[in-house]
């Protein structure tokens, strides 16, 4: 009789435990953004979690908090919560979660097969449990889904670990991350989870909500500076705190539900380099200086040019582009090369050459090809000297130019290693161009009569 006692003892406890509530799924990222004793840099945390073991059919009360893993039994964890309703879509901010109170927890209905799911979010704070290098996990507190009006259920994320990051400039930290965010062609509340690799495979990097949620921390004197001025509120956009050692880069952003957690779009970049020219891989650019991912980016180029010309001609080349970040590197088909966005030459050897110019950003570029038919200027005409007076010479800045030539001349200023410091089209008799900005010493001016192919050429000092 006492071993069927003490058999009936031991079964009963593990028959309940097996039964009970668990953490059947979640999506939960790598890192979160933390620090202590305070905290004035805060990003929201958002993460997908699924429970099951629960009464079908049931109202349960919850509030959410991130927690590490030798807490007491009864530990709620630290950070603000943020209580997110998928029937109401209404997002809110909680100083105070409780379970007595209304406005200190919301509620979710679990199905008929006794599981609930949804998107959780907690915002950090200046606990202890957020100091830097720290390993926190994602914890649900619920009530006893009958209207009770205390914490009956404490569900811990325990096969998610996450790892808390300040912010900070220090190349490959483990412990510092960097401002990145974006505005996206996503719907307003999804979530964007952002991967390390092309197949947003594994657990994100770090998850963000896409604006407008309608919260309005940029009220809040602890929200982070970046993520005040060019996130929140702000249709479209998103942001985040992305890990200083991320050799990888960001390589793909999947958008998800707000109501399912589906995923609905994904966009990817092979080396983290993205077309806009932002390289994520291993970013130092801390909180205040954060990053414009701008992946709905295109590069699009257009080329000034002419297609015929004679020989010994010097002949004007412009690029432009809708990239800040881009650079330009011609090639004029007779083994010679240029940089930049504006440029000149000539051809020395009549013959039919082709002229290809590369416009890249870093992260992607575009080429364009064109024909140019050069032919021998021998017989034809002899370009003679163009002349033309440049007052004041030297200079401290603005210099006219004066010609009796009155039709269209390309005017070209080199420095003395060779690069083209001025290149523009002007027509008149009289020219005006000013230096300014230009560091002092002497530049080589090139004056083209672009019918004629008269060129003349003096040097500037600029003082």
């Amino acid at each position: 009789m006492k071993k069927q006692v003490l058999l009936f003892l031991i079964t009963i406890p593990q028959l309940l435990i097996a039964g009970g509530p668990i953490a059947s799924n979640a999506i939960v990222p790598k890192y979160i953004e933390g620090n202590s004793p305070t905290n004035n840099s805060r990003v929201p945390f958002y993460f997908w979690g699924e429970i099951g073991g629960l009464m079908p059919n049931a109202i349960y009360h919850y509030y959410c908090a991130m927690d590490t893993s030798n807490s007491l039994i009864t530990s709620n964890g630290a950070g603000l919560p943020y209580l997110i309703n998928p029937i109401s879509s209404v997002i809110r901010r909680i100083n105070n979660p409780s379970m007595t109170m209304n406005t200190g927890y919301d509620s979710l209905v679990t199905d008929n097969m006794g599981n609930l799911k949804g998107w959780f979010g907690v915002e950090p704070t200046g606990n202890a449990r957020f100091t830097p290098g720290t390993i926190l996990y994602p914890k649900i507190m619920l009530n006893n889904g009958a209207g009770g009006t205390s914490v009956a259920t404490r569900i811990d994320f325990n096969s998610n670990p996450v790892t808390v990051l300040s912010f900070g400039t220090t190349a490959m930290s483990p412990t510092q991350g960097s401002a990145l965010f974006d505005s996206l062609d996503a719907a307003p509340k999804n979530f964007i989870c952002i991967y390390d690799n092309t197949t947003a495979a594994g657990r994100p990097i770090s998850i963000a909500i896409v604006e407008n949620d309608g919260l309005m921390i940029k009220q809040f004197p602890t929200t982070a500076i970046f993520y005040k001025l060019k996130v929140d509120s702000l249709n479209h956009h998103w942001g985040t705190i992305i890990p200083n050692n991320l050799p990888n880069g960001i390589r793909a952003l999947e958008e998800r539900s707000f109501l399912t957690g589906a995923p609905v779009d994904t966009v990817t970049d092979a080396d983290g380099i993205w077309c806009y020219g932002t390289n994520t891989v291993n970013m130092t650019n801390g909180n205040q200086n954060a990053l414009y991912l701008n992946t709905t980016f295109v590069l699009s180029s257009n080329l000034t040019y002419q297609d015929s010309t004679y020989t010994g001609i010097l002949n004007s080349y412009s690029i432009t582009s809708n990239s800040p970040n881009a650079t330009y590197s011609w090639n004029y088909g007779d083994s010679n090369i240029g940089t930049g966005a504006n440029t000149t030459h000539a051809y020395n050897s009549a013959g039919t050459y082709i002229l290809q110019i590369i416009i890249s950003t870093g992260g992607c570029s575009d080429t364009i090809s064109q024909t140019i038919v050069v032919e021998s200027s021998a017989g034809i005409f002899t370009p003679s000297q163009l002349v033309f007076q440049l007052i004041p010479n030297p200079t401290n800045g603005e210099i006219f130019i004066t010609t009796k030539h009155q039709g269209n001349k390309n005017v070209c200023l080199n420095n003395l290693l060779g690069q083209v410091v001025f290149s523009q089209v002007i027509s008149g008799t009289k020219i005006n161009i000013n230096l300014s900005g230009q560091a002092p010493g002497i530049y080589i001016l090139t004056l083209t009569d672009i019918e004629t192919g008269k060129t003349g050429v003096q040097k500037i000092i600029l003082e």
